[in-house]
């Protein structure tokens, strides 16, 4: 019994032993390694590209400064938010580059749509275009002149539609000269389609630029020939 005792005493003093040792190791081995550590995000599953990043597909990595490339990124809020260009694999990380954010136009026309959107394309002239004085960004209303039954009415088609484009145009340029363009497109919602199309199709349609403080909306009875002599 007391040989057995004995035994148990001597195995736990070795554990012990062995724990002294890895921690004086471990510790002797962080003295020596001058290494300098960096925490990257990295994707925590597969993600395709146009994906809209949330916090539950992101997380860190850490690996050696000395291996971390330039375009990769340390901080997860200026990745959360922000589109995917590009497909990433689980644990890859994310690069600049890959990233864009909501607005930019640089991968087209779709990134700048808002959400419960979408954009439609009516054609213009001088005249309707507002003699080229539009920009993207600006609010306009839709006004047309529509003939029912052979006889011609005036309405307000739409209301404060957003412009996403003129032409080709999808950015906002601080000058003021006029951008010569043949179509305008628009930000519509489903119910605001129906007398857009309407309007460009039957119609001589003229858009009215809205003031940017001006986020209001009214209803005008159609205006008749008859109206002139009111």
């Amino acid at each position: 019994m007391k040989n057995k005792l004995v035994f148990i005493v001597a195995i736990i003093f070795g554990l012990l032993t062995a724990g002294i040792i890895y921690s004086y190791i471990t510790e002797l081995e962080k003295t020596f390694d001058n290494t300098e550590y960096v925490n990257i995000v990295v994707a925590t599953r597969a993600l395709p590209a146009k994906t809209v990043i949330d916090s539950s597909m992101v997380t860190t990595k850490k690996i050696p400064i000395e291996y971390m490339h330039p375009q990769e990124i340390t901080d997860s809020k200026e990745v959360i938010g922000n589109f995917l260009r590009v497909p990433v694999t689980e644990g890859q990380s994310f690069y600049k580059e890959h990233l864009l954010k909501p607005g930019e136009t640089k991968d087209g026309l779709a990134y700048i749509v808002p959400e419960g959107k979408r954009a439609l394309t009516i054609p213009v002239d001088e005249v309707s275009g507002i003699a080229g004085l539009i920009k993207p960004g600006d609010r306009v209303d839709v006004i047309t002149t529509i003939a029912i039954k052979d006889e011609p009415y005036t309405i307000i088609a739409v209301e404060d539609l957003t412009v996403l484009a003129v032409g080709k145009e999808m950015e906002r340029k601080n000058d003021v000269k006029e951008i010569n363009a043949s179509t305008i497109t628009l930000a519509v919602n489903y119910e605001e389609t129906k007398p857009l199309m309407m309007a460009s199709q039957r119609g001589a349609v003229r858009l009215m630029l809205r003031s940017p403080l001006d986020g209001g909306k009214g209803s005008t009875a159609p205006f008749e020939l008859e109206d002139f002599l009111k």
